[in-house]
C-alpha cells in the first residue's frame, strides 16, 4: 500500500513538471505580443519634413521700404484718344522729375500722369531715353518744387549672391511693403549689365518697381519680363546721360498732327469759325463707385475741327488724373460741331469735374 501511494505521488509530481515545461514552450498570449511589437510614432516624420522656404527679409528692410516709399509712384498712361492703357510703377532718380520705369509700360502711350503716395498728380511729358532690349525707360514728370529720390548703387558688390534684396512697389497699389523679397540666387558674368534673380516670388504687377538693398540703394529694376531676370541699375547710366540732354521728351503714340502748320498763310483778319454745338461733359457715375484714386479733377483738351466743322481729333493735353474723367471729357468733346471753315483749326478746352 505504501509503495502504491509513493508511486502515485511521484506520478503526480512528474505530471506537474511536464505540464509546466509544456506551457513554457507555448507562445505568449496575444495581449503580450502587442506590447512587444514596436509601433512607429508620427512625430519624427513631421519634424523631418522639408521646411517651406520663407522670404521674410531681415527687420531693417521694413525701415528701408518706409524710407523709399515717397519716391516710388504710380504711373498711368493713355492712348491718343484719352483711353486708359495701363498702370505701373516708377521711381524718381532726380529732383527735377526724372523717372525710371519699364519700357513696356510706356511704349505705346500718348500721354501719362504720375501719382505720388502723398496724392500729388504730375503730368508726364514723355519718354526721354529707352532701351527696348533691357525693357527700361526714362520719362520726366513736371515738378516745380522738387521730388524725393532714390539713389542708384555705385558699388556692384551690392549685387552679390546670397545678399538680401527687396522689391518696393507703389504704396498706392500695395499697402504692405516690400511686395517681394529674397536672396540673390544667380548673377551674370557682368553684375552691372547682366540680369540677376532673387529667390522670392515677384508679383505680376511689379513692373517698373526698384530692387533695393539693405542700404536703401537701387540695385535693380523689375521689368515686364521679370521671368528673364531683374535688370541691374548699372544699365541706367547711359540712359540717364541721354535723358539729361533730351529736353522734355516725347510720346511714341502722339497722333500725327500739324496744329502749328498751316497749308496757306491765314490773313490776320481771319477768325476761326464759331462753335455751334458744345455739350458739356457729364460727370460719370462710375467714378462715384471708385474706392481709390481721385474722383474730381481738372484737365485741358485740344479739339481739332476739320473744314466741315466736324471734330477730327480730341487730344489730352493735361489729364484730370482719373481715366474715367478723361474718357468722359473726350466723349463729350467729340460731339462738338462748328461752322464750316476754309481750313482745319483747333481750340484748347479746360474741363473741371465735380461730383
Amino acid at each position: 500500500m505504501r509503495q502504491s501511494t509513493l508511486a502515485l505521488i511521484c506520478g503526480l509530481i512528474l505530471f506537474v513538471v511536464l505540464a509546466y515545461s509544456w506551457c513554457g514552450r507555448n507562445p505568449p498570449p496575444q495581449g503580450n505580443a502587442l506590447l512587444t511589437t514596436p509601433t512607429p510614432t508620427p512625430a519624427p516624420s513631421v519634424t523631418t519634413a522639408a521646411p517651406q522656404a520663407t522670404q521674410t527679409p531681415p527687420p531693417e528692410f521694413r525701415k528701408v521700404a518706409r524710407t523709399a516709399a515717397p519716391a516710388i509712384i504710380e504711373i498711368t498712361v493713355f492712348d491718343a484718344k484719352g483711353q486708359l492703357l495701363r498702370t505701373g510703377n516708377a521711381f524718381f532718380v532726380s529732383r527735377d522729375g526724372l523717372l525710371v520705369t519699364s519700357w513696356t509700360i510706356v511704349a505705346d502711350a500718348a500721354h501719362g500722369v504720375a501719382k505720388s503716395p502723398d496724392g500729388k498728380i504730375r503730368n508726364v511729358t514723355g519718354v526721354l531715353a529707352s532701351d527696348q532690349q533691357s525693357d527700361l525707360a526714362i520719362v520726366r514728370a513736371e515738378t516745380k518744387v522738387g521730388v524725393p529720390t532714390l539713389s542708384l548703387t555705385k558699388n556692384s558688390e551690392s549685387i552679390a549672391v546670397n545678399a538680401w534684396a527687396v522689391i518696393i512697389g507703389s504704396s498706392l497699389q500695395h499697402k504692405d511693403q516690400p511686395v517681394a523679397a529674397g536672396i540673390i540666387t544667380s548673377l551674370g558674368a557682368d553684375p552691372k549689365k547682366d540680369a540677376f534673380q532673387i529667390s522670392g516670388a515677384i508679383p505680376n504687377d511689379a513692373a517698373g518697381a526698384p530692387v533695393v538693398d539693405a542700404e536703401g540703394e537701387v540695385v535693380g529694376i523689375v521689368t515686364a519680363a521679370a521671368k528673364d531676370g531683374l535688370r541691374p541699375s548699372g544699365l541706367l547710366d547711359p540712359l540717364l546721360a541721354q535723358a539729361k540732354s533730351a529736353g522734355t521728351g516725347r510720346w511714341a503714340a502722339v497722333p500725327v498732327e500739324s496744329p502749328a502748320v498751316s497749308p496757306t498763310p491765314t490773313p490776320k483778319s481771319a477768325r476761326n469759325p464759331r462753335v455751334l454745338y458744345n455739350p458739356a461733359p457729364q460727370y460719370p457715375y462710375q467714378t462715384r463707385l471708385l474706392r481709390s484714386g481721385p474722383t474730381t479733377g481738372s484737365g485741358k483738351f485740344r479739339v481739332t475741327f476739320d473744314a466741315n466743322g466736324q471734330v477730327k481729333n480730341v487730344q489730352v493735353i493735361e489729364s484730370t488724373g482719373q481715366g474715367l474723367l478723361d474718357s468722359a471729357a473726350v466723349d463729350a468733346l467729340r460731339r462738338w460741331r462748328a461752322e464750316p471753315g476754309a481750313h482745319e483749326w483747333n481750340v484748347l478746352v479746360p474741363v473741371t469735374f465735380q461730383p
